[in-house]
């Protein structure tokens, strides 16, 4: 309303002005009736002389033409490939999305040589209603989480179940769990799908993924029941947890009921469900694993990942930088079989190696932390806060660190054997 009224107040000063001027009044005198300049009356006489009154009107300063603007061809092509991402029924657009970035990359697939920016094809996506609401984000307790630190390739492994999911085809429904492995730093994957979850599902899925992107120093999984095991008495470990001990991996498992900790595997497990799961009909579970193969060779060798750049990474596509890092990785030990480990009736029987297991819990308001051991008491002073209770098998002891100090050690009896890995144990803090 303010800016209303003061263009009412302009234009009715100019009106004044001119009805003066066509009395006979001077330009001094009509100018210091209106307490403006000579230069700004002859403007606004001028244009009167050549509109009427229409002519004392405020113009738009927006230029009349935007060197800047993009060409209206390239605005067509922009809505056309995104019709074409949004159909997928090419080979190349199978898997793809339809975002701003799937679109930049297409048009460099296609020749154009002044590509226009993220940000460009964004508002003109968002200019003829092609655009999709955000969701919200959730919001965590506010406290800092400890994780363990990703610099380089091999350093860190995420590990994530989806599933159950289900598969409608002429043999009637398939249930199945899709079990996906993500490297942080190069954002290479490996999947496995199976149609359980039982502990050889688990432990032939990581042999899977350990042989595409190494041994990891460091495996941040979830609390799956098959993966951390359970005893109110004491602390069991399960066949997956001393196949990890074996090899020298550090299991590292996030706060329970918040799968946010672990965020680049569930970006990773959207993804696949949105390009996979909900886009291409499988019948039967080979139906799906090759499906996902397919999708885990575009995502690898032909989706450049927003998360990689030439400069930091060498590339941007994750089979590269994996193969750039692979003789640093850790592989597996030459023919490693789990065969040797089976009982006579071929049950897994793993044997407990030296090594670490890290579980990231919050403080409860009594001053407790629940571990698949029982519960175990840290202090009311400590309520809110996320520690890091780590046993140390070979030690036989859980200690309890807050940022890296050590605020409490309880003894954990160990009845069996520890044998060392075969692998040393990684250095450093974690």
């Amino acid at each position: 309303m303010a800016n209303l009224s003061e263009y009412g107040r302009q234009y009715g000063r100019r009106c004044r002005a001119i009805e003066l001027l066509k009395r006979g009044a001077t330009f001094a005198a009509a100018c210091a009736a209106v307490a403006r300049s000579e230069p700004w009356l002859a403007k606004w006489w001028r244009r009167y002389r050549e509109e009427g009154r229409a002519g004392l009107h405020e113009r738009s300063r927006a230029p009349r033409r935007v060197w800047r603007r993009t060409p209206a061809r390239l605005v067509a092509r922009i809505l056309r490939i995104r019709a074409e991402l949004v159909a997928h029924r090419t080979w190349r657009t199978a898997f793809a999305g339809c975002g701003a970035e799937a679109i930049r990359w297409e048009l460099e697939q296609r020749g154009v040589r002044r590509l226009p920016s993220l940000r460009t094809i964004g508002r003109i996506l968002q200019r003829h209603g092609c655009t999709r609401r955000e969701r919200q984000r959730r919001r965590g307790h506010g406290r800092p989480c400890p994780a363990p630190r990703a610099t380089a390739v091999g350093d860190v492994q995420q590990t994530d179940l989806v599933g159950p999911r289900h598969l409608r085809g002429p043999r009637g429904v398939t249930r199945f769990f899709a079990f996906h492995t993500l490297e942080p730093v190069s954002r290479a994957a490996a999947a496995s799908y199976y149609g359980d979850k039982g502990t050889e599902a688990f432990c032939a899925h990581f042999l899977h993924a350990w042989s595409a992107l190494g041994v990891p120093r460091v495996s941040q999984v979830d609390n799956e029941l098959a993966l951390v095991g359970g005893n109110p008495h004491g602390f069991t470990f399960s066949q997956v947890v001393r196949l990890g001990l074996l090899l020298g991996v550090h299991w590292w498992f996030i706060p329970p009921g918040e799968p946010g900790r672990n965020p680049d595997i569930e970006s990773f497990n959207g993804l696949w469900e949105a390009r996979v799961l909900w886009r291409h009909r499988c019948a039967d579970l080979p139906g799906m694993r090759r499906t996902s193969g397919r999708f885990l060779g575009y995502y690898h060798t032909r989706k450049p990942h927003r998360a990689l750049t030439v400069v930091r990474h060498g590339s941007r596509f994750p089979e590269v930088v994996l193969a750039a890092a692979r003789p640093q990785l850790r592989p597996l030990p030459p023919g490693f079989t789990l065969a040797p480990y089976r009982d006579a009736r071929g049950e897994l029987r793993l044997p407990l190696a030296r090594g670490r297991i890290s579980f990231v819990r919050r403080v409860t308001a009594q001053g407790e932390i629940a571990l698949p051991g029982g519960a175990y008491r840290v202090g009311r002073r400590l309520a809110g806060q996320y520690v890091v209770a780590t046993l140390y098998t070979h030690r036989r002891a859980l200690v309890v660190k807050l940022e890296g100090r050590v605020i409490k050690r309880f003894p954990c009896p160990i009845r069996e054997p520890v044998v060392p890995p075969l692998y040393p144990l990684p250095r450093g803090r974690w």
